[in-house]
């Protein structure tokens, strides 16, 4: 039997030690969620371009949202709500795969040798690729609605 030490330090350093491992499964995560679709990994990018163009739509034109300042486009209604649910899909998605970690790695936990303290690594990983996409998203919106932002 192995013993494992809960200090923050010794877990620290097996997600160093792990970090190929853990790279290659963030990989297989991204890649997998997408497997079997038309598009594969590009519905990683089509998916936030599809919502912000949704978001943009129905708050400016259907609802006319505004923040109450005047002189306001329409798309900045849409760019700073999307800037919120950047960091909110990536919370969701992190606290929402966090219960069953476990059970949906179940080959991986069974074996004796696997380091677990990496598996929310991989629940992270993955989701920080789909936020840095989305945010990509959000900074080519921005730079068409906006331009370039102002130094001063």
């Amino acid at each position: 039997m192995q013993n494992f030490s809960i200090a923050p330090s010794e877990t620290v350093k097996s997600i160093w030690q792990n970090r190929v491992l853990m790279a290659a499964l963030i990989k297989r995560e991204v890649i997998g969620r997408y497997r079997g679709s038309i598009f594969g990994i590009c519905w990683s990018f089509f998916n936030p371009l599809l919502m912000l163009t949704v978001y943009t739509f129905v708050f400016s034109m259907v609802f006319k949202a505004r923040w109450g300042v005047e002189g306001e486009g329409r798309a900045d209604f849409a760019i700073t709500l999307f800037a919120g649910l950047l960091v909110f899909n990536f919370f969701s998605e992190c606290i929402s795969r966090a219960p069953s970690i476990i059970t949906h790695n179940s080959n991986y936990v069974k074996k004796v040798v696997f380091p677990l303290e990496i598996l929310p690594c991989v629940v992270l990983g993955s989701a920080l690729f789909h936020t840095l996409i989305s945010g990509g998203v959000w900074h080519l919106f921005y730079l068409v609605f906006k331009g370039l932002p102002h130094t001063q």
